[in-house]
């Protein structure tokens, strides 16, 4: 496991050592400054690199990742930091929620469906087809 942790005063410096998209940087701004943020730092981790901001009131850590930011105590405290978050739900990291930022890999609003069965379609009768497009009442 290669890890390393490098501190850093700026947040904008953090996040670009840490290749998080510059489309993000306003809105992690904004929310790290809603949650009050004494320092950070970026951890490179096999194949990946995150900020980890340190809240000044204590609490958890934020981890600040490419498209998302986790370590929330709760839902309600990621909607009143991150009102304008593309989404948000329970993280990984037990305990935690998330907020999505703009620019992020998650698929929002697409379930994978469960049910694998094909759908049959309709014939001009109304009739339901059969799998192979035939209809039983017509051909």
């Amino acid at each position: 496991m290669n890890r390393s942790d490098q501190s850093s005063d700026s947040l904008i410096a953090a996040l670009s050592e840490a290749r998080i998209p510059v489309e993000n940087h306003a809105f992690i701004r904004d929310m790290t400054n809603a949650v009050g943020i004494s320092g950070y730092r970026v951890v490179h981790h096999v194949g990946k690199s995150y900020v980890v901001a340190t809240r000044c009131a204590g609490g958890r850590d934020l981890h600040i990742e490419y498209g998302a930011t986790n370590g929330f105590d709760s839902e309600a405290e990621a909607l009143h930091i991150a009102p304008n978050a593309v989404g948000r739900g329970p993280s990984s990291r037990k305990g935690t929620w998330y907020v999505l930022h703009p620019v992020n890999q998650a698929r929002v609003g697409s379930e994978r469906s469960r049910d694998v069965r094909r759908k049959a379609a309709l014939c001009d009768c109304g009739m339901e087809l059969s799998l192979t497009g035939v209809c039983g009442s017509c051909d």
